[in-house]
This record gives structure tokens, sequence and C-alpha cells, in this order.
């Protein structure tokens, strides 16, 4: 039928043996062992001896044509699912066109709407995507095997720490959820059980899967639960001086070959492992929040990590079904740095509003822009260090105004936008005039770009900083940064990521611009026109992994 159709073709996912017949890919379905399959298939085949199979022929069969209703409800819906996609709508035009006419009417459709997507960037970028995403996880050069993987234990029951217990538990690892404050990981405990209630009410998971689950996980206010844990996670704020002291009792507790991972956000990872006896144990784990949602984990080397600790955190990120990256020790790694100099606070400080820069991003595929994601996030986070550290100016800049006057964002209601009950946002009145008035002390005007021109001031910087991590040897390959862009960030996949993204626009184009938007440009990129290299060139490829290998000792 044309519903099942359209959602097996657009979604890509895999139909259950029961279902498939029901739909009618298959006419029966064997159960037992092979014999009692290759018998059933026998016996089935006799019993169709003599019949004419004639009429099954997809070219002799009309599909039966629906409402047109149920055709726009389904572009509607992938229109939703997978928003700024070619292929989801051109998928249902083809579907649609089987139900009218020939067979070759719809072939003709079919070759027509192939033959576009075929040629586009989408396309490029999809298949590229895919083999970046196979490819993160290899590591040039590792020959060492990963250790046991049996047990974990994380230190930290917050938001991040529990996400982090769930995704190990899920994957059948023995977990250790470490707190010191009896409270907080009481707390902790309760939000891990009530997301497996949710999962349970949505009929994600039965209850007997989730008692398995949290029989797994072990609360624990002492480090000495963590003695026998083949990893050891710390998951706590992005302190220092609290992450040194919780490495320092690891490193008591522990047993020998146990990975020292810490699941910071951008700190130094050899600070970290300076106060172990055992620094070569020692790499970060930089889960994405909440961390049992998102798919990516960075894997931190720092100068001392040793072959068999980075054999053993990429199969961990493997084992709890991440996708992986290995990355070098600098600030933000490599998704957090790169995508922190993107230029939304230039724009809202120049002249643009808020809905403007978001309309722009979301166009370009962002499933949310800039400043609606500060919102989500919490205007507070930074806001607060910043009026802390005495460095604040909440009369000049639009950031601090907003924690000074306590919009936090969708935590209290109000932020660049306001939000109601359900968290819908609209445009807000007062923070807009907020924004115009910083506009004014700070001699700024409003201003009109096009979404090209929004876009280009927002990601081109990502772009330059994409390729100062590759020539800096922060990066193995140019594919690892995009794959953390899109996993990370949520960058749109039919995009690529942005050193996909400037491939398709072109590097030399992508140069001009950035020097006309008054940046430096990354000597990697300079060095790429002038030598007209590619991101997949010989020569190319053979620089980076210079800088690379320049920069680590050799695995």
């Amino acid at each position: 039928g044309v519903e099942p159709s359209i959602d097996f073709m657009c979604t890509g996912a895999p139909l259950p043996a029961a279902r498939a017949a029901q739909v009618g890919i298959f006419d029966t379905i064997a159960e037992g062992d092979n014999a009692a399959v290759v018998n059933a298939a026998i016996d089935f085949a006799a019993s169709k001896v003599g019949t004419d199979f004639g009429a099954r022929r997809l070219c002799s069969i009309t599909a039966k044509a629906p409402a047109k209703e149920v055709f726009d409800k389904k572009r509607k819906q992938y229109d939703t699912l997978r928003k700024g996609e070619n292929a989801p709508q051109a998928i249902i035009t083809c579907i649609e066109a089987s139900t009218h006419g020939s067979f070759d009417d719809g072939m003709t459709v079919e070759v027509k709407e192939f033959s576009k997507l075929f040629r586009d960037d989408q396309s490029k970028a999809m298949q590229y995507m895919f083999f970046a995403e196979r490819q993160c996880s290899k590591i040039p050069g590792l020959t060492a095997k990963p250790g046991p993987l049996d047990s974990v234990g994380i230190v930290g029951a917050g938001l991040m720490g529990g996400g982090i217990a769930m995704c190990c538990a899920e994957v059948g690892m023995k977990v250790t959820l470490l707190d010191v404050d009896p409270s907080n990981l009481d707390r902790g405990m309760k939000v891990i059980q009530k997301n497996y209630a949710r999962s349970v009410e949505r009929k994600s998971k039965t209850q007997a899967q989730v008692d398995k689950i949290m029989s797994l996980i072990t609360p624990s206010t002492t480090y000495d639960s963590l003695s026998q844990c083949d990893i050891v996670v710390e998951a706590v704020f992005e302190n220092m001086d609290l992450k040194k002291k919780i490495f320092a009792s690891f490193d008591k507790v522990c047993k020998p070959g146990c990975i020292l991972a810490s699941n910071t956000s951008r700190l130094n990872i050899d600070e970290a492992a300076s106060v172990t006896s055992r620094p070569q144990d020692v790499i970060g784990c930089h889960f994405f929040s909440p961390a049992n949602v998102m798919r990516l984990l960075e894997n931190v080397r720092g100068s001392k990590t040793s072959p068999s600790t980075i054999a053993t955190a990429m199969a961990f990120g493997v084992k709890i079904k991440k996708v992986t990256c290995l990355v070098g020790n600098c600030d933000g790694f490599i998704a957090n740095r790169v995508m922190g100099v993107s230029g939304g606070p230039a724009l809202l400080q120049g002249g643009l509003m808020p809905h403007q820069i978001d309309g722009a991003a979301e166009a370009y595929g962002m499933k949310m822009g800039p400043m609606r994601m500060n919102d989500l996030v919490g205007l507070d986070l930074f806001g607060r260090e910043r009026a802390s550290s005495g460095a604040a100016k909440p009369d000049e800049v639009v950031f601090d105004a907003m924690f000074a006057t306590q919009r936090f964002g969708q935590k209290n209601g109000k932020g660049f936008y306001k939000y109601d009950e359900k968290l819908r946002c609209t445009r807000d009145p007062e923070a807009e005039a907020m924004i115009e008035k910083i506009w004014k002390k700070i001699g700024a005007t409003p201003q009109s770009l096009s979404e090209e021109e929004i876009v280009d001031k927002l990601y081109l910087p990502v772009v330059n900083e994409g390729f100062k991590s590759l020539e800096e040897g922060m990066a193995i390959r140019p594919s690892d940064i995009d794959i953390c862009c899109v996993f990370g960030y949520n960058w749109p996949r039919y995009r690529g990521g942005p050193m996909q993204w400037a491939t398709a626009v072109g590097l030399p184009t992508v140069l001009e611009k950035i020097q006309k938007l008054g940046m430096e440009p990354s000597a990697l990129l300079k060095e790429c026109v002038a030598q007209n290299w590619k991101l997949n060139s010989k020569d190319f490829v053979k620089r980076i992994d210079q800088a690379w290998n320049g920069r680590w000792s050799k695995l």
C-alpha cells in the first residue's frame, strides 16, 4: 500500500518479518532452524507450480490511488521529520506517480527525480557522511588491543553522569554511580528511574527490560567502590581543582590498567593527568548532553595517553553505541572549539534581532538557531561566569544584559524569546527593546541581510576554525570535524558538516568570503587554495597526516 511504502522508503528503517508479510513484501514466514526454513521454502515453491505469476509483475500493476489528502499528509510529515532534505519529497512524488497512468509513465517520473537527486550537493553530502561515520573510529597506526570493558564507574550523579550510566547499563555493563553527596545521588537515581518510566509509557522498553537495566546500576558514596572497575569516568561540573581532586582519588583506588577518563567539555586533559602516577591511563571521554540521547563521543588524547588507553576508549565508544572520534587536547577539543567561534554573538551585537539570525540558520538546515539554542541551554550558565569574574558589561553586551535582567531562557520562561508553559517560543518585545537600547549605546544600527549573508557570517568562522584545528594536528581528518558538528551540534546531515559545506561552496570562494568578512584565514586554507588542493587530494591528506603525527607520539 501507499502509506507503508512511503514510510519504508523515507525512513530506511528495517521492518520486522511479521510486519513485512502483513504489508505484502513476503508471501509467508517460516520459523525454525535452517533445515525447517529450507523445507518450508520447498513446500511453498511446490504449491505454486503451474501458477501464472504474470499478474504479479510490477510492470503490469497500477497501485491503488488513495485520496490526495494521504499524499499531502505524508509530505507534511516528512517535511517535519526530514526537514530540508530533497529525497523524501522526491520519493513521495514517485510513489504518487505510480498510482496514476502506466508503469512506463511512473518510470519516467522516477528517472527524472533520480537524475535531480543524483547530481545535487545533498546526495554528495549524504554519501560523504555515510563513509565519514564509519571511518571516524579507525585510528591510523593504532595496533594496540582494547582492554576489558565489563564494568564502569561514574563520578557525579547529575544529568550528565546519569545519562552516561544509562548508556553503559543498556549495553550490559556493570555500573557504579558515585556521588559523595547522598541527596544528589538519590536525586540522580530518581531521574534515571523517571526516564525509564517514560520509556515504558511510550512502549519503547518493557518493564522487564528496565528492571534488568536498573539492576546493573549500583549507587555509591565511596571511592573504594570503584576498585574493580575497568574504566572510570569523572562527570562533575567544569572546575579543574575539583577534577584534579577526583583524579587523585582514582589514582589511589583504581586497579592497575583501569582507564581514567574525564567528561570535561574543554579543560586540559594533561592537567588532570598530572596529579596521577599513571598519566598513560588518562583520556578525555567528552559526552554531549543529554548523554543518553546525543550520539557523539569525543575521545581526547593527552600528551602521555598510551595506545592501549586509546584503543580501549575507542572500543568503549563503540560498545555504548556512540559515534566516536579521537581528537587532540586543546581548548574545546573539536565540536565546542569550532562551533564556539560561530558568528551569532557578533551578528546580535551588530544589528540583527534573534529571530533574523535563527530564521537564516534554520532555513540553512539547523534544527534550532543559535539564539533559541542559547535559550534552551540557559543564558545563566556563561552569564554567571562572566558576572562573577567581573568581565560582564550589561550596558554594552546583549548576552550580559540578558543575565543581568534574569532572562535565563526556557528555564524561567524568558530569554531572547518568551515561552509559554509548553515551551513554545514567540518574539518578546521586552527583549528586543533591550537589544535596541544596547545597539544605541554602542553605535550599532538595525541591519537587513539576506539569509546567505547571515549564514556566511554564522558559519564561515566555523569552517576557518576547522582548518586551524587540522593545521594544529587536533583532528585526524576533515570528516572527523564534520562528524563532531553533525552529531554534537545537529549540523544538518544533508550539508555534510562545515568542511564538506566548504567543499560544496568551493575553497577559493570560501577564502575570498572569509577575507571579505575581515577574518584572518587559516594558513592551511590559504595553502589549499594556492596548491589547488581539494580535501580528498593526496597531497592534502599527506599534509594533515604530517600535522597529526607531528603533534602526537606515534601509536
